[in-house]
């Protein structure tokens, strides 16, 4: 059985459920299911999930619309699976969330004083990881179900990590923030058109949004691997 206990737990924290909500969280555990058995048909993703039937229609119609599954017919049967980005989370098992980040390029190469090299390691932010990606998402989703739009700097000082680390992280599962303008001055936000996207992945364990930035980032690769045949093929 999947993580279907833990995100009913989770949901009983939230203030109110939509429908938006129910639907994404449960594409989360068809997800899980899919990814963990391969091909499935209705019969099978219902036993491996727990879910009830129309519950797990539902959430394949919800992964359909975001383009993360396929159906064919086979004999009788309708069989869905994820699509060959989606699986590709398998050859990045055991890496960490820095490897899915850009590398950072050293900006100057002069020598550090030692009393500012002290100050800067006492100063550090904690290395992010999954699971602060994770509470991140959850603080977001929080402030989102109070009609409050958190700033990226809100959010980081709420997980203690970096801002721009969390930034590339979320953004590496479709969760960006938005320009807007507060008064006479402009602010990022995390607007409230993203909180079905966000439900969807706080539903999800530390592992599953793993294997999301995995097949997001193989997606990107395949995308820019693409573009190169493309501009580089001449008739």
């Amino acid at each position: 059985m999947y993580s279907y206990i833990g995100i009913a737990d989770f949901l009983c924290t939230m203030t109110e459920t939509t429908v938006e909500s129910i639907f994404g969280m449960n594409a989360g555990v068809v997800w899980e299911a899919l990814n963990e058995n391969g091909p499935s048909n209705i019969d099978n993703i219902v036993k491996a999930t727990g879910l009830k039937r129309e519950l797990v229609y539902g959430a394949l119609g919800w992964l359909g619309r975001e383009n993360k599954i396929v159906m064919e017919r086979r004999g009788r049967a309708m069989v869905f699976s994820l699509r060959e980005a989606e699986t590709r989370w398998k050859a990045f098992k055991g890496t960490t969330i820095a490897d899915y980040m850009p590398e950072e390029q050293t900006k100057h190469n002069k020598s550090v004083p030692p009393e500012k090299a002290e100050k800067a390691r006492k100063g550090k932010v904690p290395t992010l990881t999954l699971g602060a990606v994770k509470k991140a998402l959850v603080f977001i989703l929080s402030e989102l179900e109070e009609n409050r739009e958190p700033t990226p700097t809100q959010v980081s000082e709420a997980v203690v990590v970096d801002s721009k680390q969390l930034g590339k992280a979320l953004s590496r599962l479709e969760i960006k923030s938005k320009s807007i303008r507060r008064g006479s001055k402009s602010a990022r936000i995390y607007p409230l058109a993203s909180k079905a996207r966000i439900w969807e992945l706080a539903a999800l364990d530390e592992e599953g949004l793993q294997k999301m930035m995995a097949a997001r980032a193989s997606s990107i690769e395949d995308d820019k691997e693409h573009n190169r045949e493309h501009f580089s093929v001449f008739d």
